[in-house]
């Protein structure tokens, strides 16, 4: 009667394991608009000022994509005070930009180096 029961149980355990309810998932995707109020290339930081609430710092990786309309520009198009629409998520108590949007504005040259046209 025991084993019967020891199977039942890891039975049970393995069917509550696979349901979708208790798998991991991605973290979540914010967007918050604003201006930017401060731009970091060293230490790949934007920091933005959203119409409330206090100011916000991102730090951006290698995927994170800047664009303005259809097309992708380089983060040394940026500039002070251009409004933004950045799209985010929670990493590691960082938050990382997954897009960067100009709203207004046209590019202003790039200071990194490369061409803010499109890349391929």
């Amino acid at each position: 009667m025991k084993p019967n029961l020891i199977s039942l149980a890891v039975a049970a355990g393995l069917l509550l394991a696979a349901t979708p309810n208790l798998w991991a998932l991605p973290p979540r995707q914010h967007t918050v608009s604003g201006v930017i109020k401060g731009i970091d290339y060293d230490a790949r930081t934007i920091t933005l000022a959203p119409p409330k609430g206090d100011s916000v710092v991102f730090v951006w990786k290698d995927s994170t994509r800047f664009s303005q309309g259809w097309g992708r520009v380089c983060p040394g198009a940026l500039g002070l005070g251009q409004s933004v629409n950045v799209h985010y998520r929670r990493e590691i108590g960082q938050l990382v930009p997954r897009e960067v949007n100009m709203r207004t504005g046209t590019p202003t040259r790039c200071m990194t180096g490369g061409c803010c046209a499109k890349r391929s």
